[in-house]
Formats: C-alpha cells, structure tokens, sequence
C-alpha cells in the first residue's frame, strides 16, 4: 500500500516538474527603427491584453506557458502600432518601432503686404526623405514627414529673397509660418528736418506719378526694380518741396528725406483802448523778444517757419496781450488791442478842518463804490489814462464832486476831496432862537441892574 502511494507521489512530482519546465520567460526589447535608441515607455498587449510598458532601457520580460504562439502589440506615441505573432517558445524578440508619419505644413507671407504668397517652392529634405510642393491659393504646402525628424527647408518664390530654414518635427502635426521679403522692396522715411520727427501723411511721387501717402510712422514701403534711376518728389503740408533724382542700388532698402518747414511773413499791429497806435510796444514769439513797434504801432516778421506759436505783447501802462496761433499756408496779420493798466486810487474825504470824513458815499462815473472808513479812505483799482467824475455825499456835509485823471504808467493814485458842513435852515432857526435867548437875557440882566441902582437912589433920598 505504501509502495502504491509513493509511486502516485511521484507520478504527480513528475507531471509538475513538466509543467515547470514548459514556463517560457520572453524578454522583449523595444527601440527605434533607424537609431537603435531604446524607448522607454512603450505599451505591450498580448492577445489583446495589455501586460505592462518598457523599462527605460526599452526592455520588458514576459512569463507565459509556452503552450501556443504569442500575439504582440506594441503601442508607442510618435510610432505606427507595432503588431505580430512570436512563436511560442521564442525567448528574445527585437521590435524596431517606425516612426509614425506627419504633416508639415508651410504658409508663406509677404512681408510688406501680409498677403499669402501663391506659387512658392518649397522644398523639404531628411533623412530618406526629399520632396517638393508649391503654395495653393492660401499660400500653404502639406508634406508627410517622420515624427521626431530633423528637416531641411529651401523656399523660394519669384521677386522675393530666398529662405532656407530647420524644421525639428514633434509627435505630432506642426504648421511653420514664414515672412518673404520683396527683393524689390524699398521704404522711403520722411522726417521733420529739424527735429528728425517722422511726417504721416506726405504725398510721395515716383517720376511724377503718385506712389501713396506715408503712415503714421513716415513711412510708404515700395516695390521699384533696382538699378535704376528715379525722379523722387516728396510734399506735406507747411514743409517745403522735396526733389531728387536718385539712382536706386542693390541693396538700397530704406531711403530717408528731410523735409524743411515753410516760413511766412506774420505782422502785428497794436492799438489801444481808444484805438490807437501804441508806439514801443515789445513783440515776444514762444517767450523771445523779436522787436518793438513802430509809429503805426506795427511790427512784422518776415519768415517765420509753420508751426503753433505764442504771441505776447507788452508795453508800459498796458497790460500785458498773448495769443496763440497755429501759423500755416499763408501769412498771419494779428491785431493786438492792449488794456490800460489799472492803478491803486485812494479816495480821501475831509473836512475843511482836514479831519476825516467816515462813512461818506464814492460814487465814480455813476457808480456807488463804496464809503470811506474811519480814516476817511477808501481803496479801488481804476484803469488809468483816463479821467473820471468823483462824487462824496454824507449828512451834515455838502455833496462834493472832482474830476481826476489818472496819467497812462501810474500804479497809485490818490484823491482828495474836502466836504464842507451843511448849516440847513433848521439849523439857522435854531442858532437865530439861541442868539435870540441870549440877547433877552442879557437885556434882563441889565435891567435888573439897573434897577437896583435906582432904588439905591431913592432910599438915599429918603434918609436926607
């Protein structure tokens, strides 16, 4: 019986030692087709069961029983799915993964006019791979390239500069936008010749006929054959003329003129309030003294260049006149009408007494003032070279009325006005009744006297 049981024991050992043995271990090694690099990372499926992903050295071990034939898939992003049977007792197996294919695509522009540029070559060169294509309508060309390749690019289309680029692909679809320059592309700059400030908006004339307008920037970028001669004219408002002819070179792309501002004659003629010359009076352009005017009160500058100026205007015993004026296209006549100054003018009241007269009403031409204050003052400012009625009115006092003149230049002025008092008829009834009183009562007093003299007498008279 234990003989029966050691020999099924056996038996069994057996059948498993087999099965042991037939356990196959496949090692896996993933790489790129044309560098032989290892990839890392990649996905492996057998019988459509994902088993894990490569090492960083690219590898990857497999135990299976080796009964039947593996069916292997390796997915890697950038390559084409790699997808085959591996016999089932195979041990090592080597899949060289191809990159996967991708578009590149160009689309050209002109660099002057932003515009697609249509009928470009364009010429793309790797490794294994040379093609050529010309740019459609939208100015694009597709080429079908290696993911993770290196390129070489040659562009060339007709009137512009040749372009030669690297182009490094992705995993992925890549579009490339480039810039073509005209080889017969030339930019004329206008500048302010004095300040070097760019002009927008002169008017450019290539051999009399009209090229365009410059931006705000000067500029009018054209398209000329070079080596060859023009007539260039250049206008803008308030500059001079430009003319030149100008031979136009190979490399000549930027061509530069300066223009010079116009200059015009600009007068001024000064009057004063009562419209008339005023002789003397100081002419100031942007703050400079230019000169004085004549007679006539008139000063003129003969060539004064377009721009916006201040004009000021000064002369003693006037106030000072500005104006601000754009000159441009034609000459400037200004007429300056100068203020008189105006003076500090103290009205004084007093008595004939001379002590101050307070709270008298100052009327001026009309106009109630003011009223003088404890001292007998009162302060304005009046325009002078001018003569003005002056009136003072207080009870007690009689109304006085002056004419003062204020000489043209003067700052203070002063004046006087002396108030007598006003003795009414009240007032000379009740200095008559006074007088009256003291009459009657000196009269009594005398009597009174008098009659103590008399009776003095009489009792003398008596005792005798």
């Amino acid at each position: 019986m234990k003989k029966g049981r050691l020999i099924i024991a056996l038996l069994i050992s057996c059948v498993l030692l087999c099965c042991t043995a037939q356990a196959i271990t496949l090692r896996i090694s993933v790489v790129d087709e044309k560098t032989d690099d290892a990839l890392a990372g990649a996905s492996l499926y057998v019988d459509g069961d994902y088993v894990g992903s490569t090492a960083s050295d690219g590898t990857y071990s497999y135990v299976h029983s080796g009964e039947k034939d593996l069916y292997l898939k390796v997915v890697k992003t950038g390559y084409r799915n790699w997808v085959d049977y591996v016999d089932y007792d195979a041990t090592r197996v080597q899949i060289d993964m191809l990159r996967e294919d991708k578009t590149l695509t160009f689309e050209l522009y002109d660099a002057g006019t932003l515009q697609p540029i249509v009928g470009a070559v364009v010429r793309v060169e790797g490794e294994d791979y040379s093609d050529s294509e010309v740019t459609g309508s939208g100015g694009s060309a597709n080429f079908p390239v290696k993911a993770g390749e290196l390129y070489n690019v040659e562009i060339r289309a007709s009137g512009y500069y040749d372009l030669s680029k690297t182009v490094q692909m992705e995993n992925s679809a890549k579009v490339v936008q480039y810039w073509l320059f005209s080889n017969n592309l030339v930019a004329i700059q206008v500048r302010d010749g004095e300040t070097s400030t760019p002009l927008g908006g002169a008017e450019i004339y290539i051999d009399n006929a009209r090229a365009g307008v410059t931006d705000a920037d000067g500029r009018l970028p054209l398209h000329l054959e070079r080596a060859k001669r023009y007539s260039f004219r250049v206008t803008a408002a308030d500059y001079q003329p430009y003319q030149e002819s100008r031979y136009l070179e190979v490399d000549d792309v930027l061509l530069s003129v300066d223009l010079s501002k116009s200059a015009y004659p600009v007068s001024v003629t000064v009057f004063n309030e009562a419209t008339k010359p005023v002789e003397g009076a100081e002419v100031y352009l942007n703050g400079t003294l230019q000169g004085k005017t004549s007679q006539y009160g008139r000063f003129t500058l003969s060539d004064v260049h377009a721009g916006t100026y201040l004009i000021a205007v000064k002369a003693s015993g006037y106030e000072d006149w500005s104006v601000t004026r754009q000159i441009s296209g034609q000459g400037e006549d200004i007429v300056a009408e100068l203020g008189y100054d105006r003076a500090s003018v103290t009205i004084r009241a007093e008595d004939s007494d001379r002590k101050a007269v307070a709270e008298a009403v100052i009327v001026i031409d009309g106009q109630v003032i003011g009223v003088t204050d404890g001292q007998g003052r009162l302060n304005t400012a009046l325009v002078t070279n001018k003569a003005y009625a002056v009136t003072a009115a207080r009870d007690g006092y009689r109304n006085i009325s002056v004419n003062a003149e204020i000489p043209l230049g003067t700052t203070e002025f002063t004046v006087p006005l002396v108030m007598e008092r006003d003795f009414g008829i009240w007032v000379l009834v009740a200095g008559v009744g006074v007088v009256a009183v003291v009459l009657l009562g000196a009269v009594a007093v005398v009597r009174h006297r008098r009659a103590g003299r008399n009776q003095g007498k009489s009792r003398g008279r008596d005792s005798l």
